[in-house]
């Protein structure tokens, strides 16, 4: 009966032992993947301020097209000056 006891003890601590080390594996896991999303972040938070330069830069862009437009109609005006009159 003893070793019985003793039996279930030993399976018992054995049984507690494997699940730490599974819990254990599975902590440092989940710790690789966290420090992959931190640098993630910080790449994506170096990345935002020269994301806003450009969107900027494109606003900009927009203002440069509609004078383009107008000097787009001032030139075909001065090459053919008579075909605005139809």
């Amino acid at each position: 009966m003893l070793k019985l006891v003793l039996f279930l003890q030993v399976l018992i601590l054995i049984i507690f032992a494997v699940f730490g080390f599974l819990v254990f594996q599975q902590i440092e896991v989940v710790s690789e993947d966290l420090n992959d999303a931190l640098l993630v972040i910080d790449e994506v938070s170096a990345i935002l301020p020269k994301l806003d330069i450009a969107l900027d830069s494109i606003n900009q862009l927009q203002t440069v097209f509609e004078s383009l437009e107008s000097l787009s109609n001032v030139l075909s005006l001065l090459t053919d000056p008579f075909s605005s009159g139809d």
